[in-house]
């Protein structure tokens, strides 16, 4: 696909898996329940977004009211710039912050500070996951399992039975 695409010929890929179409795609539009949601390269859609990223889980399972406290709390710490609750996730926190060295270690010394537990934290640059994300208030993940649920199987078997 590279050598096609080098040579001028443009190519139109639909996929899930977004670190391919990070390395492969020279624009990327992303679609969800049928919008346009986001238009650019790759670099333009990450650089929107600013900032490194924290994933941040409380708990293995938190609850909605302890993330939603955890959230006001987080938003008021300086290198803090959006927290986002995601809730098909064990209500896992996802951060942008600054991308500064101590974005990390304020975050782990507010947790501490509050008392709070950490199960599990980590710190990355921006994906076109996280541009995802950022776009829908899910992961690609999230919504392809919500998809997958509102399938009737039986049913589409039962269409692909009668079409052969």
């Amino acid at each position: 696909m590279r050598q096609l695409r080098d040579q001028g010929i443009t190519i139109l890929i639909t996929s899930h898996y977004l670190e391919e179409i990070d390395a492969l795609a020279d624009r990327v539009a992303i679609i969800d329940q049928g919008e346009v949601i986001a238009v650019g390269t790759p670099s333009e859609l990450k650089d929107r977004l600013g900032g490194d990223r924290i994933t941040l889980r409380l708990r293995e399972f938190t609850p909605d009211s302890e993330a939603h406290q955890v959230k006001q709390m987080l938003e008021q710490l300086h290198v803090v710039q959006e927290v986002i609750v995601n809730a098909a996730q064990g209500n896992s926190l996802n951060l942008v912050v600054k991308a500064q060295a101590d974005s990390l270690s304020t975050v782990q010394q507010a947790l501490k500070d509050a008392g709070l537990p950490t199960f599990g934290i980590a710190q990355s640059r921006p994906s076109l996951d996280d541009v995802y994300l950022a776009a829908t208030g899910r992961t690609l993940m999230d919504a392809e399992l919500a998809a997958a649920g509102m399938r009737d199987l039986k049913q589409e078997n039962k269409q692909a039975m009668k079409g052969s």
